[in-house]
């Protein structure tokens, strides 16, 4: 663990793989910040200093969390609802965090599956994409 960014995102990873009732609020956060961390959106940061700057963490972290919690307002769902389905805004973020968890620790992928309410077959499916880049 090289940066202040890369141990948040473990600690969420560890953090959804234990807890059972939350473990897709976690991943969910792994995930915005794993996609952060790679350079997704508008503005694509290659700056190492913002990646092992514990305030740079902590604030990417803290704005993640807000957004994650507001819901969006043409969604059906309630921001607190977190079952697994096709109306989850996050589910890409889910998606994310749980790959990462199966990459970065080496986790059985059909428990990290459950944990993170998707099949394992959406997950290997989540992953194929990812390595093809889309």
């Amino acid at each position: 663990m090289t940066d202040a960014l890369d141990a948040v995102v473990d600690a969420a990873i560890e953090r959804a793989l234990i807890d059972e009732s939350d473990a897709r609020r976690y991943f969910a956060l792994a995930g915005a910040l794993v996609r952060i961390d790679r350079g997704h959106g508008p503005r694509k940061h290659t700056d190492s200093d913002v990646r092992a700057d514990p305030l740079c963490a902590s604030l990417l972290s803290t704005i993640a969390v807000q957004a994650l919690a507001r819901r969006r307002s043409d969604s059906p769902l309630d921001a607190d609802a977190w079952s697994p389905g096709s109306g989850d805004e996050w589910i890409e973020f889910v998606a994310t965090g749980a790959f990462a968890a199966v990459r970065r620790f080496d986790a059985d992928l059909d428990s990290v599956a459950a944990q993170s309410g998707l099949s394992p077959d959406e997950l290997k499916r989540y992953r194929r994409r990812t390595r093809s880049g889309e």
